[in-house]
């Protein structure tokens, strides 16, 4: 059985392979000029002798005065348009067999297209190459220029240099000119360029200090910080150097200095660093001389400079005092402004004419005392008598007083709603019977009306819909709220709210605030 096997493949290896391999290729050319078709003959051995037989769409082509067999080439010279199609050379050398495919495109035209795109980097230099080989040329080379976007560039030989920048992109056509059987033709080839950009070159900067000085003593231990821009990428740290020199010289001459250097990156991948120069004692010679700090990469150098100066005895203290005095003023002045802040407005307001709201109105406030409309009462006294001594006759103030001033309809009250700044609501509270007995014996100002309560209802519906501040007046201790309809009761805040005494003085605090409220 080993003995039939060990035959078998005695024979195997004896008998000759034909492989077939095959490769696509797409090329271009212009009508009226020739082209060349190239077998790949894909030759290991050169001692081996190939065959060569072309095709077009599947038909034998034969030599003739327009069709060329040179070698491994097929040339079409002077070619037209129905010359475009498909190709295939084969070429064999009794053990193997390989077809190349080629799609022709015959156009109309100047120059071909460019089967290939070629990429450069910016600011890179690079070589074109012609494709059509001088040396393989049919018949004889007369003359070989390239041509950018079909246009002269008055460069000439087989291959150009160029500096790539963003202005080179385009087509390069390489134009051979050649003499056959005494004609001349031409071929070109077009290579397409593309050029990447490189994008900013990012140099490396000291961003702290540019020209800084601080101010020390001889002989304490202190610190100088540098702040640097390194790059975006990873490189970049290994590349640059980040290092101190004092006046001239390295730090590490001087054993008191010692240097760190910490990398931080930050958003967008930016790469920083902080180089700190520990100096663990201030020497005589440090003084008035340059502390350069310097980062140093293939992409640059930056440099900044610290300088020590002597401390001034007196600065620490007078920038202390200085700084205290001020924080001193500060606090007595939002002291003065917190206790005296409603006299201080008042007073403001009167030397400059502005009112609170900066509006211009006619009344200062529209004053009623609809619950507390008993003859003689404090309350009606409070409302008739006594709010007008003092704020129309002693501070000039204007008022609408209800049952004093006319107001017949509703329409009539929400017109000088409109034109008072604020509503004064009187609100009686609980009274001894003693002071009972004391309101009724408190006569009314000739011509004086005890207050219509069938207007309150109404009134109170037209402030409520209206935005006048309101501003209630508790005439004594215990004022009774229930007697304010809820839509008022929802409009009342806290800090508009004064209680009336028969004790408070005419310049009490009670008739400033009333005043800050209603100016």
């Amino acid at each position: 059985m080993k003995v039939i096997v060990i035959l078998l493949l005695n024979w195997i290896t004896s008998v000759s392979v034909t492989r077939c391999t095959g490769r696509q290729m797409e090329t271009f050319a212009v009508q009226g000029q020739a082209v060349r078709l190239d077998c790949d003959t894909d030759q290991e051995d050169t001692e081996d002798t190939f065959t060569y037989s072309w095709t077009k769409d599947n038909h034998t082509i034969k030599s003739s005065p327009r069709l060329q067999l040179q070698d491994s080439s097929l040339w079409l010279l002077n070619t037209v348009l129905s010359d475009s199609g498909h190709y295939v050379c084969t070429s064999t050398n009794g053990s193997e067999s390989t077809e190349t495919s080629i799609f022709l495109s015959v156009e109309k035209g100047q120059c071909p297209r460019a089967p290939e795109t070629k990429l450069a980097l910016e600011g890179s230099n690079i070589i074109l190459a012609c494709t059509e080989d001088p040396t393989e040329i049919l018949g004889k080379l007369l003359h070989m220029e390239w041509l950018k976007d079909c246009k002269p560039t008055g460069m000439e030989g087989s291959k150009i240099s160029l500096h790539v920048s963003m202005s080179s992109v385009g087509n390069y056509t390489c134009m051979v000119i050649f003499g056959y059987d005494g004609q001349n033709y031409t071929v070109s080839s077009t290579i397409e360029l593309e050029v990447v950009n490189r994008g900013p070159i990012e140099t490396p900067k000291v961003i702290y200090p540019r020209n800084h000085t601080v101010h020390t003593k001889p002989g304490v231990k202190t610190k100088l910080e540098c702040s640097v821009f390194i790059g975006s990428e990873k490189n970049d740290i290994e590349e640059s150097q980040v290092y101190w020199m004092v006046d001239k010289n390295f730090t590490v001459q001087y054993p008191q200095l010692r240097e760190n250097l910490t990398i931080e990156t930050r958003e967008d991948n930016q790469i920083y660093g902080t180089s700190t120069l520990f100096i663990a004692k201030v020497l005589p010679e440090f003084f008035e001389v340059p502390f350069e700090c310097t980062i140093l990469s293939p992409r640059g150098m930056d440099m900044g400079v610290v300088w020590l100066k002597h401390e001034k005895p007196y600065t620490i203290q007078a920038t202390l005092t200085i700084l205290l005095a001020l924080i001193a003023v500060v606090v007595v002045n939002i002291v003065l402004f917190v206790f005296f802040r409603t006299d201080i407005i008042l007073c403001y307001r009167q030397l400059c004419g502005k009112s609170r709201t900066g509006q211009t109105k006619v009344y200062n406030a529209y004053v009623c005392s609809c619950h507390g409309n008993t003859p003689g009462s404090t309350a009606e006294d409070l409302a008739l008598r006594i709010l007008p001594d003092v704020l129309e006759q002693k501070h000039d103030l204007k008022l609408f007083i209800h049952g004093r001033d006319d107001a017949e309809n509703v329409a009539d009250m929400a017109g000088v709603l409109s034109q008072s700044k604020a509503v004064l609501l009187i609100l009686p509270g609980s009274r001894s019977a003693n002071q009972q007995e004391e309101e009724s014996a408190i006569p009314l100002n000739p011509g004086q009306e005890t207050l219509d309560v069938s207007h309150c209802s109404e009134l109170y519906s037209v402030i409520a819909q209206s935005s006048v501040p309101v501003i209630v007046v508790e005439d004594g201790e215990n004022a009774d709220y229930s007697l304010l309809p809820e839509s008022i009761q929802s409009i009342i805040q806290r800090d508009r709210v004064l209680r009336w005494s028969p004790a408070v003085q005419p310049n009490g605090r009670f008739w400033k605030h009333l005043r800050y409220h209603i100016t």
